[in-house]
């Protein structure tokens, strides 16, 4: 990741706020290492900053208002502070732009998806305004399409020993609730021999874990002519040396996991055994109305035929209630499905209206009130589901990534994660009698017990 500082600005300090998911932080680590490699210095506290960079997210309602709060409290920051900057970055602007730039002029640039990579020739005091061609307050285009590479500089934000890797932007898929197609744009992979360089730099840095993402990760490599592209990547990764300990596969796509996918999982050491399968519901006519492909069996098979490849599995997946229609009869078979079904970690989101999709049409007919209640009743029934096979753990022996010493607990005690827990959205293992552990490093432990979301492992043998 060589490569000259360009900028012809002043040097800056410049604080980041990353909202929303890990594709999203990947965005800002690539801007951060832009900046940095100009020669402009990444402060973690605003109050040290000169620019403000607030990187929004625009997946659902609740997301929205986040992102425009943070950047609310970003022209507050800038607020009678002269030199000061704020710059709005990301999904928001990508998807809301001209809104954005026609309600809050506090903003000094707007960065779109595209951009990212090219940051600083955007923002008016870190290049911009000191060149012979002032950049213009606005970069996006609608949807965006551009790819980034392991060439690109990145500022990880992650700990040390763990990483998110990007292996696609955009997404073909049609789902009926889903904008993100529509300002992300369309499928781009990243070439398999341009992963393999990241994931091998990542390694020589001391990455343990990296966690692989896309919107779709199943549907990686169709735009390079690849058949089975997950699979072939993942049969790439099982034959090179030098990449890190453990790889996770995150967002895979119910139908389009094939019997080659499952056989690459099953001869691969390097791929941990994480399963993360968003469905979104399980009743079928409720996903008929998603654009949804599937049916709870057809689920519970593509689940049990991972959880054996992997040799038992931590199982994440993902449900949406309140979508239009949805009736007291059809929440209910989602509820016997989750209590039913080998899920480790489920994330319940309460559906809303998004412009420019197909379900935007469809009446809202669930009222604000039954959503909160489903959503409640099924974290509820989620957590029991996950209490269930936490205990079915209790006498194996797990390895654990060691995250933080001492644990909650005091002196010898830590806290990690064993390899079927992602970072940030599973649970975690308290390890007891670990007075040694370093995090960052991987231990062995007898799990003892488990409760919904965590284990608890004492040292292998004691």
């Amino acid at each position: 990741m060589s490569g000259a500082k360009t900028g012809s600005g002043p040097r800056r300090r410049v604080a980041l706020v990353s909202l929303g998911c890990p594709k999203n932080q990947v965005d800002s680590e690539l801007m951060l290492g832009r900046l940095v490699r100009e020669g402009h210095e990444y402060v973690a506290d605003p109050e040290q900053a000169d620019t403000l960079i607030v990187n929004t997210c625009a997946f659902i309602d609740r997301a929205r208002e986040e992102s425009v709060e943070a950047l609310l409290d970003a022209a507050s920051w800038k607020q009678g502070r002269a030199g000061r900057e704020v710059v709005a970055a990301g999904c928001l602007v990508q998807r809301c732009g001209d809104e954005l730039a026609r309600e809050l002029p506090e903003l000094d640039a707007l960065v779109g998806l595209d951009d990212v990579t090219r940051v600083t020739a955007r923002l008016p005091a870190l290049g911009g305004a000191q060149a012979a061609q002032p950049a213009p307050r606005r970069s996006w285009g609608r949807p965006a399409a551009g790819l980034f590479s392991a060439a690109d500089p990145r500022l990880r934000l992650t700990p040390p020993w763990s990483a998110w890797v990007k292996i696609a932007e955009g997404c073909d898929q049609s789902c009926a609730f889903c904008a993100i197609p529509g300002f992300r744009g369309r499928v781009r992979s990243r070439p398999v021999d341009d992963l393999v360089a990241e994931l091998r730099a990542l390694a020589a840095e001391g990455v343990v874990e990296a966690n692989l993402v896309a919107q779709d990760s199943t549907g990686y490599g169709r735009d390079l002519g690849l058949r089975d592209g997950l699979a072939a990547l993942v049969e790439r990764l099982a034959t090179t040396d030098g990449l890190p300990r453990w790889i996770r596969l995150h967002y895979l796509y119910p139908g389009r996991i094939s019997r080659r996918l499952v056989e690459a999982l099953r001869g691969h050491p390097r791929v941990v055994p994480y399963v993360d399968l968003p469905l979104q519901h399980a009743d079928p006519h409720v996903l008929r109305r998603m654009r949804r492909p599937g049916d709870p069996a057809a689920f519970l098979d593509q689940l049990a035929a991972l959880d054996d490849a992997l040799g038992g599995a931590g199982i994440r997946s993902a449900f949406i209630v309140g979508f239009p229609g949805e009736t007291d009869r059809q929440f209910e078979t989602l509820c016997r499905f989750v209590a039913d079904g080998p899920f480790d970690a489920v994330g319940v989101f309460a559906y809303s209206h998004e412009d420019g999709t197909p379900a935007a049409s469809l009446d809202d007919d669930v009222p604000p009130e039954v959503k909160d209640e489903r959503r409640t009743q099924l974290e509820e029934i989620a957590a029991a589901t996950s209490a269930e096979r936490q205990r079915r753990r209790v006498g194996r022996v797990l390895d654990v990534l060691v995250e933080q010493v001492p644990g909650p607990d005091g002196p010898g005690t830590a806290l990690g994660r064993w390899a079927g827990q992602a970072p940030e959205v599973d649970g975690h293992v308290l390890l007891e009698g670990f007075a040694d552990a370093r995090p960052g490093t991987l231990v062995r432990a007898g799990i003892v017990d488990g409760g919904p979301f965590e284990l608890v492992g004492r040292p292998a043998g004691g």
